[in-house]
């Protein structure tokens, strides 16, 4: 079954139970193995006050793909992807390219001119997939997350 095949909807919440950040917390540590840094201190302020948006299926609960944005206080024209993954289970079938439209639309409804974030050197396959969805590389950010955590930073046009 294709990408297209599926049943995919947005969901957007505002707020997150307990069981929901329980839930986001192991997806983020699911993609991120070992790097996974969203906790309920990130993700309630992420959902309250940025935007949380959920790539979802009706018959499964949990996501099966996550984009976390910020507005950039400097320049509020400029959305911040602070997370984007796609579920572990679903990686290499489409939905991330097919995702990440998604959210491009919703922050040029939204608004934002410009969409930018940051993504490791080391995830060719992330840095392609930006790269082919318009997102240019503008400068290379050492230690960007601690030692040896260098990331592009990138941006695009919406």
């Amino acid at each position: 079954m294709t990408v297209m095949e599926k049943n995919f909807y947005i969901d957007i919440p505002v707020k997150l139970t307990p069981e929901d950040q329980k839930m986001m917390m192991e997806l983020e540590n699911d993609a991120f193995p070992g790097t996974g840094a969203v906790d309920e201190q990130t993700l309630v302020p992420i959902a309250r006050f940025g935007k949380l948006i959920l790539y979802k299926q009706p018959s499964d609960d949990r996501p099966v793909a996550v984009c976390e944005c910020m507005r950039d206080y400097k320049n509020p024209n400029k959305a911040y992807i602070f997370g984007y993954y796609v579920r572990s289970d679903y990686k290499g079938k489409g939905v991330g390219k097919i995702f990440l439209q998604e959210v491009s639309s919703i922050l040029k409804n939204d608004g934002f001119s410009v969409v930018c974030l940051t993504v490791s050197v080391k995830n060719l396959p992330a840095v392609k997939l930006y790269e082919k969805e318009g997102f240019e590389i503008k400068e290379t950010r050492y230690s960007e997350f601690g030692v040896g955590e260098d990331r592009y930073y990138m941006e695009k046009a919406l």
